[in-house]
């Protein structure tokens, strides 16, 4: 075998510029993958000292009655009725951790799409986020036991989601959403306005996108904002069939028996497509 005045092998082997080559991209690659193992590990921390923050607040806070713990499984199918067109059913369970609450929620939103994203970006397992606006309608029920009393609720929902692709691939959205509640046979109108950022990490074929939220809502018969939400979570698409959505929710509210709480969820997506 011949080599040449380097040591490098001659035209009989394969040449040493391809070795250095290959080894330059495998170093790319991994500094890119570490980077995004080390985003993922960043946010798992903050997750955990938000959670650590929760749990060991204050003594008077945790010892306060107005200071509660729910669960919160829910289970959901987007089906694709027409192009852009879409039917969103859902059930779940509010279950009380360390006070008397349960409440089922089931319902169906008829979603619209409308201006695509046209802007170079990571495709989103949701087709509602690669568009600039979604219109939504729908009803939803609600069956509710706390402290041994039974509440019955009604809802029609109309609402409006813009989309914003902000630089460096951060999804906005911006829910606003209307209520038409009977609850025990009483009518009142509420508003929830809710804002939601975005960014989606990819190493090899793994995905996350972390998030964190923020919800208003105004109640007409109490002519106040009485109640809001925030948080964060992270959800976990698989190919196109489903996602997994984790979060960990603060409520406060103004106008409920239970003033604070705080929320675990666990949400499992799934989306069945209209075959091409």
């Amino acid at each position: 075998m011949k080599r040449d005045g380097n040591g490098s092998r001659g035209s009989g082997g394969r040449p040493a510029c391809d070795r250095h080559q290959r080894c330059s991209t495998c170093r790319c690659n991994s500094v890119a993958g570490s980077n995004l193992m080390i985003a993922g590990l960043w946010l798992t921390n903050c997750l955990i000292i938000l959670l650590s923050l929760f749990l060991n607040s204050t003594p008077g806070r945790a010892q306060s009655p107005d200071v509660g713990w729910q669960g919160r499984p829910k289970l959901v199918a987007d089906i694709e009725l027409l192009p852009r067109t879409r039917l969103q059913a859902w059930g779940e369970l509010q279950d009380g951790i360390d006070f008397s609450f349960q409440r089922w929620r089931t319902g169906f939103l008829l979603n619209r799409r409308l201006k695509p994203i046209l802007k170079q970006h990571r495709q989103d397992i949701d087709a509602e986020k690669e568009h600039h606006l979604v219109f939504g309608a729908g009803y939803e029920y609600l069956h509710t036991i706390q402290n041994g009393s039974l509440k019955i609720e009604n809802r029609i929902i109309t609402q409006l989601t813009p989309n914003y692709l902000a630089p460096g691939d951060i999804l906005i959205t911006d829910r606003n959403r209307v209520e038409y509640r009977w609850v025990n046979g009483a009518y009142d109108v509420r508003y929830r306005n809710k804002l939601v950022v975005q960014h989606t990490f990819e190493f090899r074929n793994f995905q996350f996108a972390p998030y964190g939220s923020g919800e208003l809502y105004y109640d007409r018969n109490h002519q106040s904002w009485n109640q809001n939400q925030y948080g964060g979570g992270v959800q976990f698409p698989y190919k196109k069939l489903l996602m997994v959505d984790t979060y960990l929710l603060h409520q406060n509210c103004t106008s409920c028996s239970q003033s604070s709480i705080n929320m675990l969820g666990l949400t499992l997506n799934f989306y069945f497509r209209q075959s091409k």
